[in-house]
């Protein structure tokens, strides 16, 4: 492959991947912050890496195609890892879609995001893109025994326009967090406009598979209990901000039961253009914390240069934070080197919950390993399993 192609191939690659912000304007008042945040620099000495697994991780991660005659075909690959550095792919695909060049695909999953419930049920959810038949900008969202994706299984969650909810253009415009149990169900943080909201997909009575719309609320709750079944509310946004635009979203919960938040941010003053180097390098990682899932403390910034977080709960309650890693690209100034960037990992460290030392991910059954033509993977989607026996049911689900 030439320069030029590889040059092309990545940047229409780069267009389908964690791209998507939006302007929000953020503040929060010091009074209104539930846990303070000590340092969040990231930490130069080495640290024991987090490896007493009690089963191995399920590990999901996004693979990119070459084009051909204009299109290409994204996938969400499954695999597993003993320490969560090391994955081992299955040979398997959990969903796949095709990719255009003028964006025309019928099927579009933007970011798919997997999660595993408390009752052994596996979630998926992603954006529609605006030619989507489903929908436009809709949260899509499937729930079956095992990650595959059926695709006549998805239905496409769409905005209200019930009395007391608000008008937006649509539900889910960048990457969500996993599906997590809350305090009365299963909750997912969703971006719309360049907000972060928090929406309750089911409760003990109703599910989110009949879910057809959800209510944004146009004015906040103050209390998780008063956010009910199919309906969603701003927590993080308003009109002063630090003039952040904030996107995909990243949701685990530390031993003591703070919940912690990680979003990408973008400053509104980059004057970076879409999608180029100077605006993939702007890209930064920030970090919030919770006791309840309504008041948040103000964004901190934990990694720079990165973009499409994850976070995962480790066996002994410490959390680990993946993301997409541009600190080669942004230090060469190389488009080629943007579309085959690392996944790198860290965890917070005991009592200052600063990150630990950056490590990479691997994939040594993947040719993208080591075959520099092609894209490497992106949105690791690492999911913490809680026993040999829910290990044993996804490799029976998968035919392993």
């Amino acid at each position: 492959m030439t320069t030029g192609l590889k040059i092309g191939l990545v940047l229409v690659c780069l267009a389908f991947i964690g791209g998507s912000t939006a302007a929000v304007l953020f503040s929060l008042n010091p009074s209104d912050a539930p846990v303070s945040e000590t340092n969040t620099a990231t930490t130069n000495t080495t640290t024991d890496r987090i490896t007493n697994m009690v089963t191995p991780v399920a590990f999901l991660y996004q693979t990119v195609g070459r084009m051909v005659n204009g299109v290409g075909e994204n996938a969400v690959a499954i695999g597993s890892s003993e320490d969560g550095l090391v994955v081992s792919s299955y040979g398997l695909n959990a969903l796949t879609w095709n990719i255009t060049v003028d964006k025309s695909e019928k099927y579009h999953y933007g970011d798919p995001v997997f999660s595993r419930l408390a009752d052994g049920s596996w979630t998926m959810t992603a954006w529609s893109g605006p030619a989507d038949p489903r929908g436009a900008a809709y949260l899509l969202y499937h729930e079956s025994g095992c990650p595959l994706v059926d695709d006549d299984a998805v239905i496409a969650i769409g905005p209200s326009s019930a009395v007391g909810c608000a008008e937006v253009r649509g539900i889910s415009m960048g990457k969500s967090s996993q599906v997590f149990d809350g305090p009365a169900g299963h909750y997912v943080f969703h971006m719309i406009g360049g907000e972060i909201y928090l929406a309750h997909l089911s409760d003990a009575t109703q599910s989110a598979k009949d879910l057809d719309a959800m209510c944004v609320l146009a004015e906040p709750v103050t209390s998780i209990s008063e956010l009910d079944y199919s309906e969603s509310t701003k927590i993080i946004g308003g009109a002063d901000t630090q003039s952040l635009l904030l996107s995909d979203a990243a949701m685990a919960k530390r031993a003591d039961g703070t919940w912690v938040l990680f979003v990408k941010g973008i400053s509104q003053d980059s004057g970076c253009e879409p999608l180029s180097i100077c605006e993939l390098c702007a890209r930064n990682i920030y970090r919030t914390t919770s006791t309840d899932l309504i008041n948040w403390t103000s964004l901190k910034l934990v990694v720079e240069q990165a973009s499409v977080p994850e976070a995962t709960t480790m066996p002994d309650g410490t959390v680990r934070l993946y993301w997409q890693d541009f600190d080669q690209a942004c230090a060469t100034q190389d488009n080629i080197i943007a579309g085959m960037v690392s996944i790198s990992t860290a965890y917070e460290l005991p009592d200052s919950f600063a990150l630990s030392e950056p490590e990479q991910v691997s994939f040594p059954d993947e040719a993208f390993q080591t075959d520099s033509t092609m894209h490497y993977a992106t949105n690791g989607n690492p999911i913490m399993l809680p026993d040999a026996t829910a290990f044993a049911e996804l490799e029976a689900c998968l035919s392993i």
